[in-house]
């Protein structure tokens, strides 16, 4: 399999527009086809400091705020959040912050960190708080427009009421929210609905890229499959141990979420979760033009043979099969990151995430769901689910020639460490397909459209008081 390799500074931007897969308006200079508003935004001290942050500043510019069009910027924020940065434009994939204090600390980040960025969108693979938390306050904060289940939507609702009546967010000038604000949201999937069955794409990085998104299967532990031997780095119990020096190493500090009593700089930001935690959506970003770079992320990973999910508990196969057709239309993905953290880690070991990975023809895997979860994903585990991830290709006999470019990443050094890839060169060996695969997902609606044409509200409203547990997860 041909690798897709990082790129250690920006291409040229020759041959960007050469396939004429941008529009005009994404053709021309740095940064116009931005709103005049994303342009003074992105210009901001704050946001220019916060964005060098995220991802480097070889690939922030120091006066505009802008990342480069010709490079996509992709930075690990823990577990399964990431920030990407495309065509000058931010969005985040999941919002939960393992350790995350009330000032750096072995996460080197703070919330406000992320508020600074200034992120045009936020899409939320499922509803659980260690994927969903802090999304609502982000949002609220930033006007990023919020993309998740109707379900997770609902929860998203009343967690910005709780926040926006909390004292301890809103009587501090440096946290309360702008005046006016609101939370803009777009459900993606109607709720209760089949796996697989509703295709949708979303606008926020068009022109210059697409984005397509569908319901999945969140993990659910399924009996132990016959067909190949039990991953040997497994435990017997299912618990991967913490390295008990890290707590030495890294000793905790004030987190954000309160205590009791409440410290200074604590907030509340944790998602009620309700019906949405275990609903979950994949989703799909691919540059229109230049090199069609395609990346895709989902942050649980669900028992495709058996069409079952824990939202979706009495699937069939029909139901497995109808979502690796759809997988298979974006493959090879040139950059797949999914998660090591499963309900069926006991059970099956990662022959889900396997599973996953051969539908896309992944060209570099990068995992997620390492650091917060069940007892088998946690701060410092990341090593062993590598060798439990590579024993599992072994056992389901995967052939080298079919294995991603593996870029396994381990906590908290790969935290904040950029990874950037040419988005300008076109790609000979995936052309053809690419413009199918754009041109065949081009004929699904827009989310944004459909939300609107069903007159179903985008400003904030009481939603479910359904708290969240420890144990939502994966």
């Amino acid at each position: 399999m041909k690798r897709r390799t990082f790129i250690g500074s920006g291409a040229a931007v020759a041959g960007a527009v050469a396939l004429g897969g941008l529009s005009p308006a994404a053709a021309g200079s740095e940064g116009e086809y931005l709103t005049a508003a994303e342009r003074a935004k992105a210009g901001k001290p704050e946001t220019i400091a916060a964005r060098q942050l995220l991802f480097g500043v070889e690939n922030v510019d120091p006066v505009t705020g802008l990342t480069p069009r010709d490079r996509v910027v992709i930075s690990w924020i823990t577990n399964s959040s990431f920030a990407v940065a495309i065509g000058g434009r931010v969005a985040y994939l999941d919002t939960f912050v393992t350790r995350l204090e009330v000032t750096p600390g072995r996460t080197p980040f703070v919330i406000k960190d992320l508020v600074d960025a200034a992120p045009r969108a936020i899409v939320i693979g499922h509803g659980h708080r260690d994927h969903a938390d802090n999304a609502a306050y982000i949002a609220a904060m930033t006007g990023a427009t919020l993309y998740a289940s109707e379900e997770t939507c609902a929860a998203m609702r009343g967690d910005f009421e709780r926040l926006r009546n909390d004292p301890a967010v809103q009587d501090d000038p440096a946290t309360r929210f702008p005046d006016g604000a609101s939370l803009d949201l777009v459900t993606v999937t109607t709720a209760g609905s089949t796996p697989g069955s509703q295709v949708l794409r979303l606008n926020f990085f068009e022109p210059f890229a697409q984005v397509v998104a569908f319901r999945h299967l969140h993990s659910i532990a399924t009996p132990p499959d016959p067909s190949y031997p039990r991953n040997k780095f497994v435990p017997e119990n299912g618990v991967i141990p913490v390295d008990p020096r890290d707590a030495e190493l890294f000793p905790p500090q004030t987190p954000l979420t309160p205590s009791d009593p409440q410290q200074p700089g604590q907030m509340n930001l944790r998602t009620t979760a309700g019906s949405g935690g275990p609903v979950t959506i994949f989703y799909n970003i691919t540059l229109r033009g230049g090199s069609n770079f395609s990346l895709g992320w989902q942050d649980t990973i669900g028992a495709l043979r058996e069409g079952k999910g824990a939202a979706w508990p009495d699937g069939t196969p029909t139901d497995g099969k109808r979502i690796t057709e759809l997988l298979e239309k974006m493959a090879p993905l040139d950059w797949f990151s999914a998660a090591v953290g499963t309900a069926n880690f006991l059970n099956n070991g990662l022959r889900d995430l396997i599973d996953y990975q051969r539908a896309v023809k992944a060209r570099i895997f990068v995992p997620n769901h390492q650091t917060t979860g069940g007892s088998d994903v946690g701060e410092t585990k990341s090593v062993v689910h590598y060798a439990v991830y590579l024993e599992q290709l072994h056992n389901m006999e995967v052939p080298a020639s079919d294995w991603p470019d593996i870029r396994w990443t381990s906590d908290p050094a790969d935290y904040l460490k950029p990874m950037v890839f040419d988005a300008a060169t076109p790609d000979p060996s995936t052309h053809r397909r690419r413009r199918a695969q754009l041109s065949h997902f081009d004929t699904f609606p827009y989310a944004e459209d459909v939300v609107h044409s069903r007159g179903a509200s985008v400003v904030a409203a009481p939603g479910p008081d359904q708290p969240a547990t420890d144990g939502d997860c994966c």
